[in-house]
C-alpha cells in the first residue's frame, strides 16, 4: 500500500495494544504519518503513540491535497467531532477501510483523549457519552464487521445471544494509568447496565442506573500487571442477562 498523503510505500510496523493483542500499523518512513484500523487508536496507550510517532520523517513537506485510502483510492475526510481536537488531524476512510494521521498527529490525539478524561474526574464533570473522548467506531464500523466478534464472545443460551446482540460495540478498553482503565461500550437500545469483575477484582459497578444508549465506566484501584475478566449485566425490560466474559489486562 501507499501511503495516503505523500504515495510513497507504506512499512507494516507491529504493535501491541492496551488489551495485549498484537496488531500491525502501516507506518510511512516518507512524511511519517500512520494508516491503522480505525478502531485501533482507541486501544493504544501514551507511550505505545509516542513510540509510534518518534519516527524521523524524510520528507517535512506537507502535501496540499486531503488524502486519499491507500485500499480504496477514495478520498478521506477529517473527523469532526467531540472525539477529535480542532488542533488534531485525524482523516477517515468513507468505506470503513481506515484511518489516517500525520506525523505527531497519533501522539497528540492521545494526550487530548487523557487530559480530556483527566479533567472531567478532576473536575467532576460527567462526559456526554463516551464517544467524548473514544473516535466513534459506529461511524468507522459496519455493523456485518461487529456482528461476527459479538457473536463469538455471546453464552451458549439463545437468551444472552439475544441480549448480548443488542450490544453495538464490543467494549473497549482505554487505559488511564497501570491502576486505572476506561470501559465503553454502547447498546442499540435503552438500557440498564452493570460491569460484574470474575476475576483479578471481585466486584460489580452499576454504569447506567437509568436507560441509556452510550455506557462508560472508570475503573480504579486496580492492580499493575494483572489480567481481570468481567461480564456486562443488561436490563432492558425488567430481565436482566449476562454477556459472556471480556478480558484486559492492566500495564
Amino acid at each position: 500500500m501507499d501511503c495516503p498523503h505523500c504515495h510513497h510505500p507504506l512499512s507494516a510496523i507491529e504493535i501491541e495494544t492496551s488489551d495485549g493483542h498484537g496488531h500491525s500499523v502501516e507506518e510511512c518512513l516518507n512524511c511519517g504519518g500512520h494508516f491503522i484500523d480505525p478502531y485501533l487508536a482507541n486501544f493504544l496507550t501514551l507511550e505505545t503513540a509516542r513510540n509510534v510517532d518518534s519516527i524521523i520523517p524524510k520528507s517535512r513537506a506537507i502535501p496540499a491535497t486531503n488524502p486519499v485510502c491507500p485500499k480504496c483510492g477514495q478520498p478521506m475526510s477529517g473527523i469532526k467531532d467531540d472525539s477529535v481536537p480542532q488542533t488534531v488531524t485525524v482523516y477517515t476512510c468513507p468505506n470503513n477501510h481506515g484511518g489516517f494521521f500525520p506525523k505527531n498527529q497519533l501522539y497528540l490525539f492521545k494526550q487530548a483523549q487523557q487530559s480530556k478524561i483527566y479533567f472531567h474526574k478532576l473536575w467532576g464533570i460527567p462526559l456526554k457519552s463516551a464517544f467524548a473522548v473514544l473516535i466513534p467506531i459506529l461511524v468507522i464500523f459496519s455493523l456485518a464487521t461487529l456482528l461476527p466478534s459479538l457473536l463469538e464472545q455471546a453464552s451458549t443460551t439463545q437468551e444472552t445471544r439475544t441480549k448480548a446482540s443488542e450490544i453495538l460495540t464490543p467494549p473497549l478498553i482505554t487505559p488511564i494509568s497501570s491502576t486505572q482503565i476506561l470501559i465503553s461500550f454502547s447498546t442499540q437500545k435503552p438500557a440498564k447496565t452493570s460491569v460484574r469483575f470474575t476475576e483479578g477484582l471481585l466486584k460489580t459497578f452499576i454504569v447506567s442506573a437509568t436507560p441509556q444508549n452510550n455506557h462508560l465506566l472508570s475503573v480504579e484501584d486496580l492492580s499493575p500487571g494483572t489480567l481481570f475478566k468481567y461480564v456486562i449485566v443488561i436490563d432492558t425490560d425488567g430481565k436482566p442477562v449476562s454477556t459472556s466474559e471480556y478480558t484486559f489486562s492492566t500495564p
